[in-house]
Formats: C-alpha cells, structure tokens, sequence
C-alpha cells in the first residue's frame, strides 16, 4: 500500500541505513519503485527508480543529498497501474513546479486507462488544471482541506520548487525524531520506537486486532478477549489520536457490515478474525483484494492454522495444496507470494476458511497491521 517518508534529507538518509531491518521492511512490502522528490537551485527535482532487489533499494538511498533540505521519499506497491516508472512516485502536477506523492488507495480508480494508476488519474483529472492556474493551492489549508474530506483514508504530499512540503491528512501518519510516516503498516515501527505500541501518543486509530479501542490502552487477556466475545468494531474517530483533541469517547461502536474492497481500511480488517472463524470466504476476498500482504501478516501473526477432520489433499487442486501447505508451515513468504502473484483471491480466502482450524496466538496479540 506504499510508504512515504518526510523530513530532512540526511535524516531520512541515517534513519533508513542505520536502523536494523527498516529498509528489508520497507522493501519486502513495498518493491515497485521508490521516487523522492526536494528542491535544489534550479528547482524541483524528481528521481525514480525500480529496484531489482533490496539490495539496489539500499543503493539508492545512500545517494540521497546528506544535508538538511527538505525531502519526501515514496515507496510503492502496485495497487493500479503498471509497475513502470510512469506510476513511480512523485507524479508531476505542474511540471518542473509541482509534485505529488500519495498512500492509499483512491475510490476514483482507474477505468478510463488502467495502464496508468489512481493517483495519476487523480491528478489528471482533478489537480493538475486548478493547480497549474494557483500553484499556492497546495499551500491554501481550505483547499488541502476540502482534498482530504474527498479522498478520506488517503494520504497526500505536495512539494513546489522552493522546496516546501504539504501534507493532506497528516494525522493520518507517524511522527518521530523529525520525520513523518504515512502508515505503519509497510514497517515495523518498533525498529524505531521501542515502546511504540505502550505508548497513547502513538496509539493509532488503526487499531485492528489490538487490544486497543474503547478500553483506552493496550491492556491484558481480559480486554483482549473481549474483542472476540461480541464486541463490535469501532468506526473511524473524528479527530485522530494523535491530536491533542483525541477523546476515546468519539467512536462510534456499530454492527459488523460487509464492505467491498474499493471501500476497504484498516478499521475494517479489524473484523479479520470474525471472517476467518465464520468462514466468510467473501469476506476474507474483500481483505485479501483490499490490502494482501498486510491481511496475511495480520493472520499469521494472530491466529496459528491446524489440519480439520475432514479435509483431505487429495481433494484439492495442486495450487490449493500448494496453498494449504504454506499456511499449515506459517510461510509467510510463500503466502506474500500467493497473494501477490496469486491467481484467484477467492481461491485463497477458501482454503484458509474452508480448509483449514483456526486459534488464537495468546503470546502474540499485536497486529501486524501495525507492526
């Protein structure tokens, strides 16, 4: 679901090098093409690439200028579009002026032309003609405004030639020692802030199988029983948790609804285990389609698989062996495999509801989702 990373230049450079684990992370979410963008005395400028392994990831990164300007660096996923450099990230807005990067991914699609992403119809249809005309848009906090309440669960970031930086939906991210995250899924935040998952001020609204919510804290088994024992999911909070403003009193607690995968978030694969154990194979599609290495991650991190009585090998197809197989052994890389280069969701979603027993991982109740 890609990562973008802001903050001064040399400071992303130390963080991603010096930090054990944090580029592999990176990386094995999010292999499709890394592009930054920062200003220098002739303008903007913009660079991509696709690396080929993490190995030319981490090359990459060692070139970035080691000095205090302003940068963003962005790493995708490929949710729509080709994997190519034309879907790298930063997209021209204004060229030689104006880029954008963006996480998420956005309701308006990709119909018209789905060799090119969401984000570059976004901007072709929407951005790039109002903010040719008013380059100062992207600085007008009504206009950022009125771009969040569209685009929801998404994350923006604009930079002009003077090299200044706007975020839209900034809370939506992580900020530590001067840097802005745009999630926490893509990375394990604990690389960085041990106590990240104790501590409120980085209790994210993205909650999922946490023993966070209306509890107000990261509490024990009884609070984490609790979430299986017909409780229902929170909805999004009107003000983040990172705002001063939070008030746990602001979500609201609703039935459990089945959503399709254009409408997916995070909150929303908060019912995860309820599919699994239900054996709601459309539901589990939905997660798979939506977010597919974060859903496997958050699986196998939460519940352990085991053999049912009535399966039998022999009844299944080679790929659904294959399938079955990997889940039984937890390969997680096999699964990350599947889901990226699988042929059917729902070929998926069936061995692991129809297929297989599901149970709790008591010793490991944080969510990979998060972690």
């Amino acid at each position: 679901m890609c990562l973008i990373i802001t903050g001064k230049s040399a400071k992303i450079r130390s963080t991603l090098l010096d930090t054990n684990g944090l580029i592999a992370d990176i990386y094995a979410s999010n292999p499709d093409g890394i592009g930054i963008m920062y200003s220098t005395t002739k303008g903007l400028k913009v660079v991509k690439v696709l690396p080929k392994s993490q190995a030319d990831a981490t090359a990459f990164i060692t070139k970035l200028p080691n000095d205090d300007r302003e940068l963003a660096i962005h790493f995708r996923w490929t949710t729509h579009g080709d994997t190519d450099l034309i879907n790298c990230h930063p997209y021209d807005v204004v060229p030689g002026y104006v880029a954008m990067m963006h996480n998420g991914v956005l309701k308006t699609g990709n119909a018209a032309d789905t060799t090119k992403s969401d984000t570059w119809h976004f901007i072709k249809t929407y951005l790039a003609d109002p903010v040719h005309d008013h380059p100062t848009l992207i600085h007008n906090e009504s206009f950022l405004t009125m771009v969040a309440d569209y685009i929801g669960d998404n994350r923006f970031v604009f930079m002009d030639g003077e090299g200044r930086m706007a975020h839209v939906n900034y809370d939506q991210g992580v900020e530590h020692d001067g840097l802005w995250f745009s999630n926490t899924y893509a990375w394990r935040p604990t690389r960085l802030i041990p106590n990240y998952y104790s501590s409120s001020k980085h209790a994210s609204r993205y909650s999922s199988y946490s023993t966070y919510g209306k509890y107000g804290g990261w509490g024990g088994d009884d609070v984490y029983d609790d979430m299986y024992m017909g409780e229902v999911a929170p909805r999004k909070a009107s003000v983040s948790a990172h705002d001063p403003k939070f008030n746990e009193d602001d979500y609201e607690w609703v039935d459990d609804e089945m959503i399709d995968a254009e409408s997916m978030t995070l909150e929303d694969i908060e019912l995860l285990g309820e599919y699994l154990f239900d054996a709601d194979v459309e539901a589990v599609e939905a997660c798979l389609e939506a977010m597919p290495m974060a859903t496997i991650d958050t699986i196998f991190d939460n519940w352990v698989p085991s053999i049912t009585t009535f399966t039998r090998e022999q009844d299944l197809s080679s790929y659904e062996q294959d399938i079955y197989k990997a889940a039984l052994d937890r390969d997680i890389a096999a699964m990350h495999d599947f889901v990226r280069n699988g042929k059917s969701a729902s070929t998926i979603a069936e061995v692991l509801c129809y297929y297989l027993n599901w149970s709790h991982v008591r010793s490991q109740p944080l969510p990979a989702l998060l972690a």
